[in-house]
């Protein structure tokens, strides 16, 4: 059976299934599920079969050992009667069941302290369950493609009313549903407990939202954002590639994040900011990122990103591709959904990616691929050297296809844009979903696409470390990237003056509150810290003699506009202290800033920044 992800609800009404998973919550309040996964032999004559639980999550590239979580193993027949296993590897175990059915039973600690809380992983309590499959249901190995059934049991032992999921119903009681193969199963996450939710039909597709958190939210209006969202991508790509979709959004505290799957995806936001006009549109950002992945990534895909591996490393030098694109679309969605006015669009564009990547010195050590094949032990394991060496595929990719849409339209004066490559791609999609799709056909597809030969282009931008031409490029729509200007007057009351003008120095120093002191987090290569001689985790004592052991206290007494930029530093180094002296260099932030255009460039800025 070839490699699908797709799926409707009508295809797994009244199904019937050989691979059945139940999750029971009687110690949610210690956030434990108990799984049982009961395997019918289906007409396959075998003296045992194996069972193996994923290693990572697809859309997180990083190993993170699920079965850590797995305690209390056994293996009975249908009558209860222990069936003989073994382990054959960390996340591999072979049941002996001589062509019995097998009821496998474990429970999984479904908890994100020990990982820090994310929308890769199952987190459960007293109030709620949310279940990222792939964290928590093991495989049965040569019997992926078979449909699958999930029974929540949630009634039995807690109060909760709702179940949120992406998989399909089986039944009408409302806790069974299933998957067409065990790929559809884990990539389907599960809002279980008494959730806010809400749907609406738009383009003949149904849209569920499930809402949790705690604070401050108006969930209505939530939903009424998500509309825009998704006229955009049907105008954008024709059609909606789903009979149903889940937008799952968690709002607590601190956190930040967002994964993709083909029918749904969860968006993660610090609720403490939700309120924060000046925040709302990184939520809103969020929202059209995770959503334009149900294109690009999620179907238009790297080759290597499905059939998964689920145990090792499935390494991409193309996740430029996945994530990259996905990055430049964002924020455009987010301006073409009305959420950014054009100021704030070419704000966002000047500072939270332009300017970012000119302060990543790694952007000239690592190429755009190399960052994307190194991403296992890199971008989530980042090292206090990281930047130095190495930049995100997110980060310089997402310049790379904003400068790449530029190209393309001032190349064909205005008569083609990335657009036009990205629904050439779903259209490759579309013929072959179960391949996905090489890096040269990728840029045969987006060349012919575009009416443009783009090879030489893109093979230097992916290849190569030197900047990428973004000056040149935005000259052409009568753009410029230059040094920012104040965004406030430096006065008070009726244009009294106030003190000297604002300097902020830059010291190449990242720091972090720990211990109840400061500590170095890192240090930019080419800064004042790195010339002074300061290293990552020395602690930060004082600063021209006053004492510092917050960041709020170093900012006061080292970025402020009225020092020297001779900064004197105390620190410690392993137990040792010593003075370092930094001469201190003024921060230049950048900003694109549209001149005087002529015709030219004003008709291909207004095709650009077309809604």
């Amino acid at each position: 059976m070839a490699y699908s992800i797709e799926q409707t609800d009508k295809q797994l009404v009244g199904t019937t299934a050989n691979i059945r998973y139940h999750f029971y919550f009687p110690n949610s309040a210690q956030h434990i599920i108990d799984m049982v996964i009961e395997i019918s032999p289906g007409g396959r004559a075998a003296d045992s079969i194996t069972l193996a639980m994923p290693s990572w999550a697809p859309g997180s590239y990083k190993i993170n050992d699920f079965i850590s979580n797995v305690g209390k193993f056994s293996a009975t027949d249908a009558h209860g009667k222990p069936l003989k296993h073994e382990w054959l590897e960390k996340n591999r175990i072979r049941v002996y069941n001589s062509g019995k059915v097998v009821k496998a039973a474990y429970t999984y600690y479904g908890n994100y302290a020990g990982f820090a809380r994310s929308v890769q992983n199952t987190h459960v309590n007293r109030w709620h369950a949310f279940i990222n499959p792939v964290n928590c249901c093991m495989y049965v190995e040569g019997r992926m493609e078979e449909v699958c059934h999930a029974v929540f049991h949630h009634a039995d032992a807690t109060d909760w009313k709702k179940v949120s999921t992406s998989l399909s119903p089986v039944k009408k009681d409302g806790a069974t549903f299933g998957a067409l193969n065990y790929d559809i199963l884990v990539d389907s996450p599960v809002e279980i407990g008494n959730h806010f939710t809400a749907s609406f039909q738009k383009f003949g597709a149904g849209h569920d939202v499930a809402i949790t958190g705690t604070g401050d939210f108006d969930a209505d209006w939530i939903v009424t954002q998500l509309h825009p969202i998704v006229e955009h991508g049907k105008k954008m790509f024709g059609k909606l590639p789903y009979d149903r979709y889940v937008f799952f959004i968690q709002l607590y505290p601190k956190w930040y994040g967002g994964l993709e799957h083909a029918r749904s995806n969860v968006s993660l936001f610090d609720i403490e900011k939700f309120t924060d006009k000046k925040e709302v549109g990184r939520f809103l950002s969020l929202l059209t990122h995770e959503y334009f992945h149900l294109w690009n990534v999620k179907r238009i895909r790297p080759i290597e990103l499905g059939p998964f591996d689920y145990a090792h490393e499935r390494y991409t030098a193309m996740l430029y591709l996945a994530e990259g694109a996905t990055s430049y679309y964002d924020d455009l969605t987010t301006y073409r959904c009305g959420f950014f006015d054009e100021k704030k669009y070419l704000e966002v564009l000047g500072e939270q990616h332009a300017q970012a990547l000119a302060e990543v010195p790694g952007r000239l050590m690592t190429s755009i691929k190399e960052s994307s094949f190194l991403t296992w032990v890199k971008l989530y394991i980042p090292s206090p050297d990281l930047n130095n060496r190495y930049v995100s595929y997110y980060l310089k990719g997402g310049v790379m296809w904003w400068l790449l849409d530029m190209h393309i339209i001032l190349r064909t004066n205005g008569r083609k844009r990335l657009d036009d490559g990205m629904r050439g791609l779903m259209k490759r999609y579309e013929k072959n979903p179960a391949m996905g799709i090489t890096e040269e056909e990728m840029i045969e597809v987006l060349s012919q696409s575009c009416g443009l030969n783009l090879k030489a282009t893109l093979h230097e931008w992916l290849n190569g470390t030197n900047e990428l031409p973004a000056k040149k490029l935005l000259a052409g729509f009568g753009l410029s990237f230059e040094k920012a200007k104040p965004k406030e007057e430096n006065v008070f009351g009726e244009k009294v003056p106030f003190q000297s003008e604002k300097v902020e120095w830059n010291t190449g120093l990242m720091l972090k509150e720990e211990g109840g002191g400061l500590r170095v987090a890192r240090v930019n290569i080419g800064s004042p810290a790195e010339a002074a001689g300061i290293g990552a985790e020395d602690e930060i004592l004082a600063v021209n003699g006053a004492r510092v052991a917050t960041l709020a206290q170093w900012e006061r007494n080292a970025k402020s506009s009225r020092l020297q930029k001779q900064i004197a530093i105390l620190a410690v180094a392993e137990g040792n202290i010593y003075e370092a002296h930094m001469e201190a260099k003024p921060s230049i932030k950048m900003q694109i800033v549209k001149r005087k255009q002529t015709p030219a460039q004003k008709r291909l800025y207004e095709i650009w920044l077309k809604r």
